[in-house]
């Protein structure tokens, strides 16, 4: 049976468990959920792992520019910085460009505590993407990023 996917959470036939943004938000929970476990029992949560994460990817970035990857607000990123500097597993500076900017980089204490949690976190991934094959991912990720690209740019009112 063919059911064409209602977006209008307005129409009288929308089914809230079959729309996108709901299903999206479902698997990010249940992926999450689990993954909490595991870092709770390391002493971070997902926001600290998170910004581990990017700044795996990107060494020496600002609080700013870590906010936006990671998809945190701004000042709950500082919040964590902090944090994360009295845990040891980053460090601070000020930029040499803008002394108003704090550049945030790992410590061999932090790249420790992500080398150990990577693994365990891929599995996740790994559980979550079973049965799907390459073709498969690589157009849901393409979908993923038309639906940012359109988020980016349209809004609401």
């Amino acid at each position: 049976m063919n059911k064409n996917v209602i977006l209008d959470p307005a129409a009288h036939d929308f089914d809230l468990f079959g729309s996108p943004f709901y299903l999206i938000a479902h698997a990010d929970f249940q992926y999450h959920e689990d993954v909490e476990t595991v870092l709770v029992k390391n002493g971070v949560n997902k926001s600290i792992y998170r910004i581990l994460t990017v700044l795996r990817a990107q060494e020496n970035i600002s609080i700013s520019g870590l906010a936006q990857h990671s998809l945190i607000k701004r000042n709950t990123v500082g919040r964590l910085i902090e944090r994360m500097a009295q845990m040891q597993l980053v460090t601070t500076f000020l930029s040499p460009d803008d002394n108003r900017v704090t550049i945030v980089t790992l410590t061999p204490e932090g790249r420790k505590l992500l080398d150990r949690l990577t693994p365990v976190v891929a599995r996740q991934t790994i559980r979550a993407m079973e049965g799907l094959n390459q073709e498969q991912l690589q157009a849901f990720v393409k979908t993923l990023r038309h639906i940012i690209k359109n988020l980016d740019r349209l809004g609401i009112e």
